[in-house]
């Protein structure tokens, strides 16, 4: 005879075992085995229920934020930090500021910068501002931009430096010789003033600077003719031109005209004078004069 199912029906919830009795009571150790069966189902059920819900992986973290790139004002792909020239995306070589101590009437020894400027020239609007009337840079300055080594090249120096070129731009002096009406600037002179203004064009007397440029150069040219000459013995037509030649105050000062022989075609002296003037001839050999100082032709 069968027997009927013991349990009508075994059901398992999150641990929770729900039995429906059957109605008759035989079979006990049967239902006891069953029960135990179920019970150790119902006990996998739940742990593979709780580890699914402890094995599933949480959202994926977020990939980290891109560090902030350093500071690069220029935009030249060097960082501040390490770029030599932070402002200059081309990187163009400058001068490092120049410290000169200078007299500016109110402190002997005023500290003033000298600043890098624009296209490789310094900037002299800070010294300039204060007025200086003399100015000595605190150590040597040797080129580093185009317009710098220009300057040097210009300048005929010798000693690879240009300080005294930044000296020369941080004065200001309006008594200095040479912004004299009349000065000439000697041939040596010339290229250094030149110098200067290439490093410092707007400099406050530039204009009188290349004045005295150009009236010396126009010496310079005189004296290569042979037109501007001193004392001394000197070759008519060769070392010396004809012509009719001035000097001005002279004291004890002495010329003459010779021939060919030697001989004094005509001569002068006298002891002090604000005026000397003497006409060389075509057909004079030699002209020689003591203490007369420069002669130039008359204009």
């Amino acid at each position: 005879m069968a027997l009927p199912h013991p349990y009508g029906t075994l059901r398992c919830w999150a641990g929770t075992v729900q039995l429906r009795r059957a109605v008759r009571a035989t079979g006990v150790l049967l239902t006891t085995a069953l029960l135990a069966i179920t019970l150790t189902g119902c006990g996998d059920e739940k742990s593979a229920t709780v580890t699914s819900a402890t094995a599933s992986p949480s959202a994926s973290a977020s990939p980290n934020a891109s560090p902030t790139p350093p500071p690069d004002r220029d935009g030249d792909g060097i960082s501040d930090s390490s770029d030599t020239y932070p402002d200059d995306p081309k990187n163009t070589p400058q001068q490092p500021p120049v410290s000169l101590e200078c007299d500016t009437g109110n402190d002997w020894d005023a500290l003033l910068t000298v600043r890098p400027g624009k296209d490789g020239r310094p900037d002299f609007s800070e010294v300039w501002a204060a007025k200086p009337t003399a100015c000595d840079a605190q150590a040597e300055i040797y080129p580093v931009t185009d317009i710098e080594k220009a300057a040097l090249k210009t300048s005929k120096y010798e000693d690879g430096n240009i300080t005294t070129l930044y000296e020369m731009c941080a004065a200001v002096d309006p008594e200095d010789t040479y912004l004299e009406a009349d000065y000439a600037a000697s041939s040596e002179q010339i290229p250094e003033i030149n110098a200067a203004l290439l490093l410092c064009p707007t400099y406050p007397y530039a204009k009188k600077w290349r004045e005295t440029v150009k009236r010396g150069q126009a010496d310079v040219d005189l004296a290569a003719q042979g037109r501007i000459f001193g004392e001394g013995t000197f070759r008519v037509g060769k070392e010396i031109k004809p012509g009719t030649y001035v000097t001005t105050d002279v004291d004890g000062c002495y010329w003459e005209r010779q021939n060919a022989s030697g001989d004094t075609i005509d001569n002068y002296f006298t002891n002090s004078a604000r005026r000397v003037q003497v006409t060389i001839r075509a057909s004079d050999y030699a002209f020689s004069s003591e203490n007369c100082g420069e002669w130039r032709p008359t204009r």
